[in-house]
C-alpha cells in the first residue's frame, strides 16, 4: 500500500515553528471518573493531533531538498496515522484532579513534559528491540504461517510505537527509528498473506484470535476515504457474527479498526484491535479474492469532495472545535431507522455554526442546519459560554430515512461573533432546509471562502464529519 511520505526534517520543522514543550492539559466529563478520565486523555490526544494536522498543512510547501540524507526514515509514515489518524494517541504519565459538579464528574489530565518524555522514550527503546527481534526470527522461519504471524506482530507493534513517537516529538523528544517500515511489512505479507474467495471465510481469519469482550468494530475503509462502501459494510456485519462486540464506542473495551486495498485480484484487508488506552493489540490480514464480493461497490464515490471537506482552514491560534456522533467520529455507518445525535466541543468560549452536506446519487446540496429556536440567521449560530467550554453540546437528533449514501458535516468557529459571516441561504419550502450551495463542493469552498476574511486578530477553527447511511 503506497502511504504519503513525510520527511524528518519536514517533521522536524513542524515541531520546531513554536516550542511544545510546554504541560498539556485535558478536560473531561462523564457520569463517573473513569468516564471523564478516558474523556480528558482524549482531550489531549485531540489536542495533539489537532496541532500536528494543523502544523503538517501549513509546512507542506517546505521543499523536500530540506531532507538530511544522514537521518533515518523513521518518521515517514506519520501522515496516515497521525495527519489523519482514526483511533486515540497513547498518553503516558498524566496527573489527574477530579472533582464532582453536581451529578457530573470533571476531572482534569495534565501531561508534563518534564515526566511523560523520559516515559516515551523508554517504551520506544523498548519496541525498537522486540521489533528488530522479531524481524530476525521472521526472516530465518522457513513456514508460511510463522511468518505471517511474525509480520502481524510487526504490524502490531509499528503501529503502537508510530504514534508514541508522534507524541514523543511533539514533546521535543528525539525521532525515533523503528528499523522498519509498514511499506516493507506489506510488501512481505503479499507472499504469505492468507487468500480467501469467501466473506464469511474472512471474517473468520481477520477477528481469529479475538475473544475479548466489548469490541466495538469500524467498517474497514480505504487509505483514501472514509465512505463506508458495500463491500466494508456487508465484512463488518459477518465480523461481528465470530466477535463478542459492543453497541457503542462508548460501551467497548476495545476497538476494532480496519483499512484495505483494491488490487486487480482483489482486496487486501487488514484489521488493528486497540485497547482502551489506544494500544494495538493485535492485527490479522487477509486477501479477498474478487468472486468473494461480486456484485458489492469496494470503490468509494465521494473521494474528491471527503478530500475538500477534510483539507479544512489551518487552525488560526489556540481555538479548537470538533465534531463527533453518538457512534463516535470515524468510519461511521448508520442504518435505515436509527436514530443519530451529533455534538459539537469548543476548547473555549466561542461562537460556531454548521454546514451540512448532501453527496448522494439522487440529491447533492449543502445546507445551513438550524441549532436553535431564535429569528432570522441567529437560529443557525450557537454560542458556547466559559461554562459550557470543552463539553460536547447536542446539536440535534435526526432519523436515517432515504435516500442514503455519503453525507458530511463542516463546523465553523471562531472568537468573533459569526452572524454577519454566514454564507448565503435560501429556504427550500418543501425540504424546510436553508440551501447554501446545489453541490456539496460549492458549498465547502463557498464557506471557507468567508472564513478566509476575518482579520488575523480573530481566532477560526474548522472541523468535519463523514459518514454514510443505508438501507437496512
Amino acid at each position: 500500500m503506497k502511504i504519503l511520505r513525510i520527511s524528518f526534517a519536514l517533521l522536524l520543522l513542524l515541531f520546531q515553528v513554536d516550542l511544545f514543550a510546554a504541560d498539556i492539559v485535558g478536560q473531561g466529563w462523564g457520569d463517573t471518573e473513569a468516564a471523564a478520565k478516558r474523556e480528558a486523555l482524549a482531550d489531549i490526544s485531540s489536542k495533539i493531533s489537532i496541532t500536528v494536522r494543523s502544523r503538517f498543512k501549513s509546512t507542506q510547501v517546505v521543499s523536500a531538498r530540506t531532507v538530511d540524507k544522514n537521518r533515518s526514515e523513521a518518521v515517514a509514515q506519520l501522515s496516515e496515522n497521525t495527519v489523519e489518524t482514526n483511533s486515540e494517541l497513547p498518553i503516558l504519565g498524566a496527573e489527574y484532579a477530579s472533582r464532582t459538579e453536581g451529578s457530573q464528574v470533571s476531572v482534569q489530565a495534565t501531561l508534563e513534559t518534564s515526566k511523560s518524555l523520559p516515559l516515551y522514550e523508554k517504551r520506544l527503546d523498548a519496541l525498537r528491540d522486540h521489533i528488530a527481534a522479531l524481524k530476525a526470527d521472521t526472516a530465518k522461519a522457513k513456514d508460511g504461517d510463522a511468518q505471517y504471524n511474525g509480520i502481524m506482530h510487526m504490524l502490531t507493534l509499528l503501529d503502537e510505537f508510530r504514534k508514541l513517537n508522534t507524541v514523543a516529538i511533539y514533546l521535543n523528544g528525539r525521532p525515533h527509528d523503528p528499523g522498519i517500515t509498514e511499506e516493507a511489512l506489506e510488501n512481505q505479507l503479499r507472499a504469505v498473506t492468507k487468500q480467501v474467495d469467501s466473506l464469511d471465510l474472512a471474517a473468520k481469519i481477520l477477528t481469529a484470535g479475538m475473544n475479548e469482550p466489548g469490541i466495538y468494530i469500524l467498517p474497514a475503509r480505504t487509505r483514501q476515504s472514509n465512505e463506508v462502501t458495500p463491500f466494508a459494510a456487508l465484512l463488518r456485519d459477518r465480523m461481528s457474527a465470530n466477535l463478542k462486540t459492543a453497541l457503542t464506542p462508548r460501551d467497548a473495551a476495545y476497538m476494532l479498526i480496519g483499512q484495505y486495498q483494491e488490487l486487480n485480484d482483489g482486496v487486501d484487508v487488514t484489521y488493528r484491535l486497540f485497547d482502551i488506552n489506544a494500544i494495538a493489540q493485535k492485527t490479522n490480514s487477509v486477501h479477498i479474492s474478487k468472486n468473494a464480493y461480486a456484485g458489492l461497490e469496494t470503490t468509494p464515490k465521494t473521494t474528491d469532495f471527503e478530500q475538500l471537506l477534510k483539507a479544512g482552514v489551518a487552525v488560526s491560534g489556540d481555538l479548537h472545535v470538533e465534531v463527533s456522533s453518538n457512534l463516535g467520529r470515524h468510519d461511521l455507518l448508520f442504518n435505515e431507522g436509527d436514530e443519530v445525535e451529533f455534538f459539537v466541543k469548543l476548547n473555549e468560549s466561542g461562537y460556531f455554526y454548521v454546514v451540512g452536506h448532501t453527496a448522494k446519487t439522487s440529491e447533492s446540496n449543502s445546507y445551513l442546519v438550524e441549532l436553535h429556536q431564535a429569528e432570522g440567521p441567529r437560529k443557525f449560530v450557537y454560542f458556547v459560554n466559559a461554562d459550557d467550554a470543552n463539553k460536547w453540546i447536542s446539536i440535534g437528533k435526526f432519523s436515517v430515512v432515504a435516500p442514503f449514501g455519503v453525507e458530511g458535516i463542516q463546523v465553523i468557529a471562531s472568537s468573533k461573533d459569526l452572524i454577519d459571516a454566514l454564507p448565503a441561504a435560501t429556504l427550500d419550502p418543501a425540504s424546510g432546509l436553508y440551501f447554501v450551495a446545489a453541490s456539496p463542493k460549492e458549498g465547502v469552498l463557498k464557506t471557507r471562502a468567508i472564513i478566509k476574511k476575518f482579520p488575523q486578530t480573530v481566532q477560526t477553527a474548522e472541523t468535519s464529519l463523514i459518514f454514510t447511511t443505508r438501507k437496512k
